[in-house]
């Protein structure tokens, strides 16, 4: 089973997006918004985010969606400080947040395979929204 964690600057954007997700879930995935810095401002937590990986741990797959570039580094550091058997499943997903998110989360309902649920997370930059 596959867990996904939001990483957002926004804890607004993260939960919403986790939402929406969440509609798109046969409940297989477990979805977990770590969005924001400590009392509701915009950045990102790296210890909120160790513990959101931590509380996937029983998942055999961990992906870590993010929006801007330091949420990269603070998902990288939250990574570093978990144990090495968790670190081995955890993975930051290059994809479009919201898109990446959605198709990560709709793939993982149909299979457990972390290579078809990258690529079509992967696929999701491409989409075309009008055509």
């Amino acid at each position: 089973m596959t867990g996904v964690i939001i990483v957002s600057h926004s804890e607004k954007l993260a939960e919403g997006l986790r939402d929406i997700a969440m509609e798109m879930n046969d409940g297989s995935v477990e979805i977990i918004a770590a969005g924001g810095a400590d009392g509701g401002r915009i950045g990102t937590n790296t210890l909120k985010i160790k513990a959101a990986i931590e509380a996937l741990a029983d998942r055999e797959h961990i992906l870590i969606f993010v929006d801007l570039g330091s949420s990269v580094m603070s998902s990288e550091a939250a990574i570093d400080l978990v144990d090495d058997a968790i670190q081995e499943k955890v993975h930051i997903v290059d994809s479009p947040l919201v898109e990446g998110v959605i198709g990560g989360v709709v793939q993982a309902t149909i299979c457990n395979d972390l290579d078809e649920i990258l690529a079509t997370c992967s696929e999701s930059a491409r989409m075309k929204k009008v055509c």
